[in-house]
């Protein structure tokens, strides 16, 4: 059985050891009263508290100097070790509130390190909170999303429009104009700047998304502002891979203007003619969030809101 517990005994506090430490080396109960900012028979009677807890006496007060006892010069060296680990654990957890450390699961899509926001963003971040380990992986733009609604992921970077699953929401950090990715022998890729209704007759390349999502849906209301259906064709994983169809002669693609960094032989990227359609990345977060790392991040994030390219 249990012993009960000896509500009548005090207990030592850090506070105890904080008050004898200060006696111990200053040796003198007014000048270790007057570092400490409390009054001195106060100090006398919390050091004499903790003599009582732990059973000996610490202090030889027989002689006009005060002195150690062996338990009190071993007590003293034991009371600044914890302390400062008190100290060391306070700091570490008070670090770990503001979100300095801990770790972060960060998605994107290929297409967010062609704009330089992503690579900018996490370099400041990084150095803004070295302590924070970041694990970035690129993924599908749909994987990322069912990452976040399993809790695996706490950032994503992603292209818009997309419905977003319940808890999670998003802000847009850049925006940039839709550009045309065609085959370097299009007679079209002659031109400064492309009119889309010259492309009616095209196949027109998308990402593997569902109607309405990111570039499909970018790429079905730019050709109806042109005024024709798009004729849709081949899907690709990223936009990489649609550039290399292009190149090939598949078809053509409507793509975010960071795009054309992807410099393959065979491909052109040109502007489109007229009013276009401006394509955003976004960072997708949840609502509730309660990993203080990942406030951190979208704090830091929020500062790049809405810039343009």
């Amino acid at each position: 059985m249990d012993p009960k517990p000896d509500h009548g005994r005090p207990r030592l506090e850090l506070r105890h050891l904080r008050y004898f430490l200060a006696v111990a080396e200053e040796l003198n109960f007014g000048r270790a009263a007057e570092r400490l900012g409390i009054a001195q028979p106060g100090l006398s009677q919390q050091v004499r508290a903790l003599e009582d807890i732990i059973g000996t006496p610490l202090l030889d007060r027989t002689r006009r100097a005060v002195r150690l006892t062996l338990a009190g010069e071993l007590l003293a060296g034991e009371a600044r070790a914890t302390l400062a680990r008190a100290e060391a654990a306070m700091l570490a957890a008070r670090r770990a509130g503001r979100g300095e450390v801990g770790r972060l699961a960060i998605g994107y899509v290929a297409s967010a390190a062609y704009t330089g926001v992503l690579t900018s963003m996490l370099g400041a971040f990084r150095e803004a909170s070295p302590e924070v380990e970041l694990g970035i992986t690129e993924m599908a733009m749909q994987e990322q999303l069912a990452a976040m609604a399993a809790d695996r992921l706490d950032v994503a970077f992603i292209r818009p429009p997309v419905s977003l699953p319940p808890g999670v929401t998003s802000f847009p950090v850049l925006q940039e104009p839709v550009a045309i990715a065609l085959p370097a022998s299009h007679p079209l890729a002659a031109r400064e700047a492309v009119p889309l209704e010259e492309l009616s007759a095209e196949t027109f390349i998308t990402p593997h998304h569902g109607a309405g999502v990111s570039f499909h849906r970018h790429t079905m209301a730019a050709c109806q502002l042109a005024g024709f259906q798009p004729r849709l064709g081949p899907q690709g994983r990223d936009f990489m891979t649609i550039a290399s169809m292009a190149a090939v002669g598949l078809g053509v693609a409507l793509v975010p203007r960071s795009v054309g960094c992807i410099q393959l032989p065979g491909v052109a990227y040109r502007p489109l003619a007229g009013p276009g359609i401006m394509a955003e990345l976004a960072v997708a977060h949840r609502r509730s969030e309660p990993s203080p790392a990942a406030r951190r991040f979208i704090r830091h994030a929020r500062g790049y809101r809405l810039r343009g390219t």
